[in-house]
């Protein structure tokens, strides 16, 4: 799961170094605009479906934290 939340991050900002704990939001590697684009990917590849709470800034500071989020949505 991890490895293609890494996948689909690095293909948003493939010219910055991303692992599991990269602050992606402080760093600017995500945007508005990316964090969406981000959301519809994950709702593709994991067949999930990410409810409008989760849709904040905080959800998305690293891909462990986007990890949890699909967890929670796939629960």
């Amino acid at each position: 799961m991890l490895d293609t939340i890494l996948d689909i991050l690095r293909e948003v900002n493939p010219f910055e170094e991303i692992e599991a704990d990269t602050e992606l939001i402080e760093s600017g590697i995500l945007d508005s605009l990316s964090i969406v684009y981000v959301m519809n990917e994950l709702q593709a590849q994991f067949a999930i479906e990410i409810p409008e709470e989760y849709l904040q800034a905080e959800n998305f500071c690293s891909a462990s934290e986007i990890m949890e989020i699909i967890e929670k949505c796939n629960g």
